[in-house]
């Protein structure tokens, strides 16, 4: 039996079943978000990317306004930490889900605007429309999804996590299943005559209303988690638990001033560099975003190549992330649980760039032979790299913040998951504009030198993580209050 025994759908049945009925209706409604959040995500993240291709321009624009989105995600940090600070967990969550939700629908009514929307083909980096789609679309990560699982681990035990965290990824792979399906079909619907029925921008508008209702659920399932769920329920955690009830009165009466103002909403990046463990989380999330990017650029700029229309295009990129769901779906029945719980979290965190590191290999090597090579194994390589870091890495490394207080899952995290990714993803596309102008050998030597140290860093960061991880869990500590020794 193995691996396999350990998940299936009728043992989500079964769990969901005979766990308490408390945990069993926050594991559900938690579900039912992540459904509807990595089904919205997964369509607007590449509609974010062929939007703006298709209004600004390509590759060297694409490069920039990952940089400049890095910077201007600054201020968007700061204004996130001082609500961390004013409002409770859920109410912070429903918030951003309204503004993207509300932002969806804003964007779907403009893209068919003749002048500013798709309508308009003459490409131009004057064309702000364009610069502020992406801009507000790249949020969605780090003020959504991440914010998503700051909650869930707030409200989420180590033991927990390792039942209830597959359910809701198999949900959240469901959701990327279902959604690319759909998005998929409308897109390449056609007359009789081989026509598209719809222009590209009704298209992109009706994927964005779409998505955006869908996305507007989510509050409705939090109103019902308050609702139903009982607050002794909803401590997660219980060592750090106490620990911010018994500072939370400290917390109200610290001293104020200019300084202490200035400290509080820099706070997350203070504990960042003051905790090895949290630079340690930074360190596995921008490893493994400078290979994401890199591989996500090339399979771009393969579809960018061939003759298609915008619709065509998105289609064929979906199609992929279609394939990167269901095998992350296959992923979480088959064993994600089962091979956390065998291997443990040092040695399950070391797995993901050992993987990874095959599958670049197999496409540095494939990519040699042939241009068609190359197309096929860029998609494999995608399809794979996604579904591994979904359905597995993902929610490992979600696991590292629950042995952390409160300020370092939201505020630290916001950095992280913001800044932090932003920049190794400018890393990653600064590296593939270089790679872009080489050949041959001089191409093989630069991508095994580049990735090999990227791989390596990765593995040590990796093996100390879940050392300490470990230990923190044994022993019950907090990582970032005063008594943890890390």
């Amino acid at each position: 039996m193995g691996f396999f025994s350990g998940f299936s759908l009728r043992s989500i049945y079964t769990k969901l079943l005979y766990i308490p009925k408390d945990e069993r209706v926050k594991v559900i409604l938690l579900a039912l978000s992540f459904f509807c959040i990595i089904g919205t995500y997964t369509i607007v993240r590449t509609l974010k990317d062929s939007l703006f291709t298709s209004i600004v321009g390509g590759r060297e624009y694409l490069s920039l306004a990952k940089l400049w989105s890095m910077v201007l995600l600054i201020p968007a940090i700061l204004l996130f930490s001082k609500l961390v600070d004013v409002m409770r967990r859920a109410h912070l969550l429903t918030l951003y889900s309204l503004i993207y939700g509300m932002g969806g629908l804003i964007i779907g009514y403009y893209i068919a605007h003749p002048t500013i929307g798709l309508p308009n083909t003459q490409l131009s980096p004057d064309r702000l429309f364009g610069w502020i789609v992406y801009f507000f679309l790249d949020g969605f990560n780090p003020f959504v999804v991440g914010l998503f699982w700051s909650f869930t681990h707030s409200i989420t035990s180590p033991t927990s996590a390792k039942s209830n965290y597959p359910i809701m990824v198999s949900a959240s792979k469901l959701g990327g299943v279902v959604l690319t399906s759909l998005a998929c079909w409308w897109l390449n619907r056609v007359d009789i005559d081989g026509q598209q029925v719809l222009t590209d921008a009704v298209n992109y508008q009706m994927l964005f209303y779409a998505t955006s209702f869908l996305l507007l659920l989510v509050p409705i399932f939090l109103v019902l988690m308050i609702i139903l769920v009982p607050s002794s329920a909803m401590h997660g955690y219980e060592a750090a638990y106490k620990f911010e009830k018994k500072h939370a009165k400290e917390e109200k009466t610290a001293h104020t001033g200019w300084w202490a103002s200035i400290k509080k909403n820099i706070e997350g990046l203070i504990l960042m560099v003051r905790y090895p463990y949290v630079m340690g989380i930074l360190g596995v999330v921008s490893f493994w975003e400078v290979v994401n990017v890199f591989v996500n650029i090339e399979r771009v700029t393969m579809a960018g190549k061939a003759s298609l229309t915008d619709s065509q295009k998105a289609s064929f990129l979906l199609y992929q992330d279609f394939w990167v769901h269901m095998v992350g779906f296959v992923i979480t029945l088959l064993g994600t649980r089962a091979l956390i719980e065998y291997l443990g979290e040092r040695r399950a965190l070391l797995l993901v760039p050992g993987v990874t590191a095959a599958l670049m290999v197999y496409y540095f090597t494939a990519g040699l032979i042939t241009n068609q090579a190359a197309a096929v194994s860029v998609g494999i390589a995608y399809i794979l790299l996604k579904a591994l870091n979904y359905a597995f890495a993902s929610p490992l490394r979600e696991s590292l913040y629950i042995p952390t207080t409160k300020l370092i899952k939201f505020k630290s995290k916001s950095w992280i998951d913001s800044f932090g990714t932003k920049f190794a993803k400018s890393v990653g596309a600064t590296y593939s504009g270089i790679s872009a102008n080489l050949i041959g050998t001089a191409a093989v030597l630069s991508n095994s030198i580049f990735f090999a140290v990227i791989i390596g860093l990765w593995m040590i960061v990796a093996n100390l993580l879940g050392r300490r991880y470990e230990v923190a869990v044994e022993k019950g500590e907090v990582i970032g209050s005063d008594e943890s020794k890390d």
